[in-house]
């Protein structure tokens, strides 16, 4: 979760997750739920969810992610 308030612009960040390869499974405008060998879930919040038992991947995936969402970000 991110420390200060913000909203993500889901829809361009939907777009920019389907070129790097993430599978889009649903879009409700406040929730982004898609797939890359495990479920994520992004919140318009900024908030992540990643369900996977695999630490490692986990962890790489935060920073994949971490790298793509910063540019989307509004303060």
């Amino acid at each position: 979760m991110p420390k200060k308030k913000f909203s993500l612009d889901l829809e361009n960040l939907k777009d920019v997750l389907e070129n790097r390869k993430f599978k889009t499974k649903a879009y409700t405008g406040s929730l982004l739920s898609i797939e890359k060998e495990c479920k994520i879930n992004i919140y318009t919040s900024g908030k992540i969810v990643i369900l996977t038992k695999n630490e490692d991947y986990a962890l790489n995936l935060n920073d994949e992610l971490s790298s793509i969402l910063y540019p989307y970000t509004k303060a």
